[in-house]
């Protein structure tokens, strides 16, 4: 036997044969790196893992990543005359002032409770039509929009918008009667500035991921059902500016979560699920 032919073939077998354990090892890599699961599996999982911490889905989920920032703000300080004028556009007779926090007229009442916030009483409740909606009656009230998810029949909601997303904490609440306004609270911000670039939000199945991860309901006797799931701002706890004592507000991107059982929200850029109000 010619041993040098014979290591010549075994030498080119074994490079051969490492080829083609080289390319079989090369496809199955591409293969998992170009994988992806598809929506529906996505779906599936999520809902399997927010039913293993005592959820349930019954809405659509949105499916849009859009690029967001986060912004400053003001807690807005008009004028108590403007607010007037707004709230009651046919006032007549006399305006009785209580400082800078309140007026009351004819009509009804106006009262600051904080900076960025004030009610409406009316003594005669205001007529509510198509034309003249709730929004005709309060200051800068084309700013809103309703959130019918946060409503009732004898209470009404509207979130300002920035950019075409509401602000959840810059709401006004209507009270109803028979198609009458009968009073309101309101909360407005303004001189909104951005303070980052935009970048990419997380998407509404990650923020229901990190629902889940972070809240367990399988020790409550229903469960809790998720009918919601919305991208708006809402601000962080305030910080102080360096060594001063000014307070600077802060909004952030964040999905809610509207549940049977309270409304949450998380954070679109870190997934942390930042507040919850419990019904």
């Amino acid at each position: 036997m010619n041993w040098e032919v014979a290591k010549s073939w075994l030498i080119a077998l074994f490079i051969v044969l490492d080829a083609v354990l080289g390319w079989q090892l090369y496809e199955s890599r591409q293969l998992a790196s170009d994988y992806a699961e598809s929506p529906a599996d996505l779906l599936a999982n999520t809902k399997t893992l927010l039913a293993n911490h005592g959820f349930s889905l019954d809405t659509q989920v949105p499916s849009g990543q859009p690029n967001l920032v986060t912004f400053q703000a003001d807690l807005a300080n008009p004028k108590l005359s403007a607010l007037v004028q707004a709230a009651f556009p046919n006032v007549k007779g006399k305006l009785t002032y209580t400082g800078n926090v309140g007026v009351t007229t004819n009509q009804g009442s106006i009262t600051v409770t904080a900076q960025g916030n004030w009610t409406v009483e009316y003594q005669s409740p205001m007529q509510i039509t198509t034309t003249h909606t709730v929004l005709s009656y309060v200051y800068r009230g084309s700013e809103y929009t309703p959130d019918p998810i946060s409503s009732d029949p004898n209470h009404a909601v509207y979130y300002e918008m920035v950019d075409n997303y509401p602000i959840f904490d810059a709401a006004i609440v209507s009270t109803e009667s028979k198609g009458l306004l009968v009073a309101y609270s309101q909360t407005l911000v303004e001189h909104v500035v951005a303070n980052s670039s935009p970048k990419p939000v997380i998407s509404a199945l990650d923020a229901l991921d990190s629902l889940a991860d972070a809240v367990d309901k399988t020790d409550t006797a229903t469960s809790s059902t998720v009918v919601r799931v919305d991208l708006g701002y809402a601000r962080k706890v305030q910080v102080a500016s360096g060594n001063q004592q000014v307070l600077q507000s802060y909004w952030f991107p964040v999905w809610r979560i509207v549940t049977t059982a309270g409304t949450y929200y998380v954070n679109a850029f870190t997934g942390e699920v930042e507040m919850a109000t419990a019904f």
